[in-house]
């Protein structure tokens, strides 16, 4: 009763057709936290049928105007299909519930509710619905039970609403205890009749979680369940393109990314002073030099002749592998010439270079150099100048000087959208290049959303709006697989939370012979670059990479808290080690006041413990004593740790060695 304190004669009129117990059992209903169905469209026995089954109706939409009891035209045939309902079933009562928005007085608002409700209830009793008075009751409930948020013009007007409540409990019991299959599921009796399994059957009504009320006409979706179906479908569709095309969103960024810094195809970008936060790209370190470039093969073979000591990869517009450059590629870091072939070439393919036929036009290069022992930069840079070179084959007897452009500090941005952008990313991706570039399961499920190569891209409003709402929820799947992941699989250890798309050892996310999804989201949503070196390098070689967003005990990292993680001694990597922390948000080297975002084994203050392990500190503020030995973090922000070994050897690879996990320190 105390829903209804403000309406005592609510409760009186309930009290004098029903009794207590039904008085209770109406409010109860009635105060319910589930949306109640809306006649709209339904057939009257679907009326009947969904009174009987959830105990109530509703009439929602413009029925009133404003601050008004006069119902709308509308409203006759909504009111129509009740009162047939009604008769269907002599002994059946109704409560007439009108309920409000939050907009304005309370008191008032309950008075209208009643007010409207009563106009409804004489609706019903006059010509031509003619149900009897005794078994139908108004009643107002204001603001008090609203069905959506009333921040919302939206939601004002879901709550604006009257509902039709059943008064016999009995009624409803009845229909549970004995509900069959609809009329259209009846068995033929026809000459040729079959015997229909009933799991092949669709019923006339069909109750979903995600969709509501489903109806058909013996198999056939009425209007409504056509719309809803198709909304649905390309509400699926949309989240799996930005789930699958991820990998293809994520390598036009880069690319964008250098455009807007003025850099042009086959030209170079070099970070000669390292990164730094604001630069942002997925998970870079600040200790290498990195030199990157858009290979474009649109007008015929490129050439790139790379320098030795590099360790670099090229990946086509699908984000898929080509090759190794240096270290680990055909070249054994000696540097050479490598040709890139468009797809289709058939021209006349020249000796003296390291060959590979791509299926795209569009590639990425990165390339990786380390700065000295002391730290400098210089030489490397200036011996990747010296020999860097990107041009095309048909300039290979006198190639033009290559241009390379300074990165170093630029503010700009390498990451594809999170919104409805991303898919406008994936259209630029398919008109630049071939369709070959791509897996026809991926150009497929593009091509129903209006992603075509030749056409132009031009969602209406309805379904731009659903793909925004796709990105929302794919964005939301990745973060879960990227930094919550339910899947065993991608833990290194047992009892630790490092963890990597990798760990199955497979840099094109093969699982017997089947693909893990989960693995690649996860992957490109918080890294780049694929190569099979990054999966399983050789021992002492390449690199292994170990990623955390939860400390030992689960949480969330906190970047106004204080942390510690320990390394045991001897640590397993040839070259150096290195700790890095990057943003929840942009997964991109966090933004604080420490330029490195992270320590290393290289670090000139780093301090070992006395037994050869080392204590690292991830804290907004260096604890004391621990300076060298520290990783800023910031109050108010998440972040995300990687590990990285460089020259992993062998207590890595056989878990003989085992890291700590980051630690809360109280």
């Amino acid at each position: 009763m105390k829903l209804f304190s403000k309406g005592v004669t609510v409760a009186a009129a309930l009290f004098a057709i029903t009794g207590t117990c039904a008085v209770a059992q109406t409010l109860s209903r009635v105060g319910g936290d589930n949306r109640a169905k809306a006649i709209g469209e339904m057939t009257d026995a679907r009326v009947m049928e969904v009174l009987r089954a959830d105990g109530r109706v509703s009439m929602s939409g413009q029925f009133f105007e404003t601050d008004s009891t006069d119902l709308s035209s509308d409203a006759a045939v909504i009111l129509f299909k009740l009162a047939k309902a009604m008769e269907s079933l002599p002994e059946m009562r109704v409560a007439i519930v009108g309920h409000t928005d939050s907009v304005g007085d309370f008191t008032y608002n309950v008075g209208l509710s009643q007010r409207r409700a009563e106009a409804v209830r004489n609706a019903l009793i006059a010509e031509p619905n003619n149900v009897a008075a005794e078994r139908l009751v108004a009643m107002g409930a204001g603001s008090i039970n609203p069905v959506a948020s009333n921040f919302s013009e939206e939601g004002r007007g879901l709550n604006r609403r009257v509902e039709f409540v059943l008064l016999d409990e009995e009624l409803i019991e009845q229909e549970t205890t004995s509900t069959t299959a609809t009329s259209s599921m009846t068995q033929s009796t026809a000459k040729y009749a079959a015997k229909v399994p009933e799991n092949v059957w669709t019923p006339d009504v069909v109750e979903t979680e995600t969709l509501g009320t489903l109806e058909f006409f013996d198999g056939m979706p009425n209007k409504e369940t056509v719309a809803k179906a198709f909304d649905n479908l390309d509400l699926l569709r949309s989240t799996t393109a930005f789930l699958d095309g991820m990998k293809i969103a994520s390598l036009r960024g880069l690319l964008m990314g250098y455009e807007s810094v003025g850099m042009k195809p086959n030209e170079v970008g070099i970070q000669s002073g390292l990164m730094d936060a604001r630069s942002i790209w997925l998970t870079p370190n600040t200790t290498t030099i990195y030199i990157v470039s858009h290979v474009d093969t649109s007008g015929g073979p490129i050439v790139i002749d790379a320098p030795a000591g590099m360790l670099g990869i090229l990946d086509d517009a699908a984000f898929d592998y080509v090759t190794d450059i240096g270290a680990l590629g055909p070249d054994k870091s000696e540097g050479g010439k490598y040709l890139i072939l468009p797809p289709g070439y058939d021209g006349e393919i020249p000796e003296g270079y390291f060959t590979f036929e791509s299926k795209s036009f569009d590639h990425w290069l990165i390339l990786r150099s380390s700065p000295d022992a002391d730290g400098k930069t210089e030489g490397p840079v200036a011996k990747v100048k010296e020999t860097l070179n990107i041009y095309s084959l048909a300039d290979a007897d006198n190639p033009p000087a290559e241009t390379f452009h300074e990165l170093t500090g630029l503010q700009y941005n390498t990451v594809h959208a999170n919104d409805f952008h991303f898919f406008e990313e994936v259209n630029d991706a398919i008109q630049a290049n071939p369709s070959g570039a791509f897996s026809p399961e991926i150009l497929g499920n593009f091509a129903t959303l209006g992603i075509k190569k030749g056409h132009p891209f031009e969602p209406d409003a309805r379904l731009k709006r659903i793909m925004n709402e796709a990105a929302a929820i794919g964005n939301a799947t990745a973060r879960a697989l990227t930094f919550s992941p339910r899947d065993p699989g991608v833990f290194f250890y047992e009892d630790r939370q490092w963890n990597s798309p990798f760990q199955r050892q497979s840099h094109e996310f093969l699982e017997d012979g089947a693909r893990v999804l989960d693995d690649q989201t996860y992957f490109f949503y918080y890294a780049t670059g694929i190569t099979p070196a990054m999966t399983s390098p050789p021992v002492g070689a390449g690199s292994i990479y170990e990623a955390t967003a939860k400390d030992a005990n689960g949480d969330y990292l906190d970047g106004g808290k204080t942390y510690s993680v320990t390394l045991p001694g001897p640590i397993p990597a040839k070259n150096f080690w290195s700790f890095m922390v990057y943003s929840g948000q942009t997964r991109s080297v966090l933004e604080t006041d420490q330029k490195s975002g992270g320590v290393d084994s290289n670090s000139p203050d780093i301090a070992a413990n006395d037994d050869g392990s080392y204590t690292v500190w991830f804290a907004p503020e260096a604890p004391a004593g621990k300076e060298g030995n520290w990783v800023q973090t910031m109050p108010g922000k998440s972040f995300n740790v990687i590990l990285r070994l460089y020259g992993p050897l062998e207590p890595w690879f056989d878990k003989t060695w085992v890291p700590g996990d980051l630690t809360l320190q109280e």
